[in-house]
């Protein structure tokens, strides 16, 4: 008889014990989810943020790499100092989104766009840094890119 009311019991507090298990499980996972789909959105707004400036930045390369007399420098193009200045307010406004290594490769452009500052082109008049300097900007671009799970 004991077996009987037993089992009475479970059958009465199982369901309840289950509905409650998965109404927890299901909180747990659905607030996981927003906080993540937050953090997305941010990260993609970060991105949109980067990248504006360093195309504008690439913008004005373009002038110096070509060398052409009959190159139009383009209205979004922004030089080097204003370039830093926008890429640092950028980091400290971001840099909760980013990810070590997307951090680590936009300080190492910083500190090469302020060697280019100071850098004279009648001081090497055989070498076009710029080259090498949108390559840099590819590359962190590309690191961008992965750290939103793009590429």
């Amino acid at each position: 008889m004991a077996n009987i009311e037993l089992f009475k019991w479970l059958a009465i507090i199982s369901p309840i014990l289950s509905g409650i298990i998965v109404g927890i499980v299901t909180h747990k996972l659905s607030n996981r989810s927003k906080r993540i789909e937050i953090l997305y959105q941010n990260k993609v707004r970060a991105f949109n943020e980067f990248h504006k400036i360093l195309i504008d930045y690439r913008f004005e390369l373009e002038y110096d790499i070509y060398n052409n007399p009959f190159l139009e420098k383009n209205s979004d193009a922004k030089g080097s100092l204003e370039t830093l200045s926008l890429l640092n307010n950028a980091l400290v406004r971001n840099n909760i989104y980013l990810n070590e290594k997307s951090i680590k490769a936009l300080m190492d452009l910083v500190t090469k766009i302020n060697f280019y500052c100071t850098f004279k082109k009648e001081e090497f008049p055989n070498i076009n840094p710029y080259i090498e300097m949108a390559g840099e900007i590819k590359k962190v671009m590309d690191i961008l890119y992965k750290d939103l799970n793009l590429k």
